[in-house]
């Protein structure tokens, strides 16, 4: 055997094409790159929903990916603002607007009936936000989902107003 077919050999089993986890990295670096491209964009237009999402993805690619963590902060937190300012006063205690017949016809999924089950009419916002074990920005889009089916309501913290007021 020669020099040169002794190094082509070599050679050919050096080659990083055989070896599929490089190439597989490079491909999920460049995925994770234009998910998160894509999700900046979504930050730019205040759609931090449809941010987390591809960021969720990003995670499942790319575990730990450092700028996919900050991005996910970012958009956790001001989605969060959103939410508890849809929610109106956090001190007011929701109340539940339908009829326990009518609410099971509803398609709620296992954590919605929780926590359904946990508005009394007595306890505030704020304080079911704290209490129920789940993060509160999942807690706050639950609520905000019940409020917008009319499900629960939320007293806004303002005085009724008065019959004789439009005259």
């Amino acid at each position: 055997m020669t020099l040169a077919m002794s190094v082509a050999g070599e050679a050919e089993e050096l080659r990083t094409d055989r070896f599929p986890s490089f190439h597989e990295g490079d491909k999920l670096l460049g995925e994770a790159n234009a998910l998160l491209e894509k999700a900046s964009s979504m930050v730019e237009l205040d759609n931090h929903s449809g941010a987390i999402e591809l960021i969720s993805k990003v995670a499942q690619l790319i575990p730990g990916h450092p700028r996919a963590s900050q991005l996910k902060v970012h958009s956790e937190s001001i989605l969060l603002a959103m939410l508890e300012s849809r929610l109106g006063n956090l001190e007011a205690a929701p109340v539940v607007q339908l009829r326990e017949e009518e609410i099971l016809w509803l398609n709620l999924d296992q954590k919605t009936r929780f926590v359904l089950g946990k508005i009394d009419g007595k306890v505030s916002l704020d304080r079911l936000l704290s209490l129920l074990g789940m993060s509160r920005l999942e807690l706050a889009r639950i609520l905000n989902q019940l409020l917008d089916d009319g499900v629960i309501a939320v007293d806004s913290g303002r005085p009724p107003l008065s019959p004789w007021a439009g005259l």
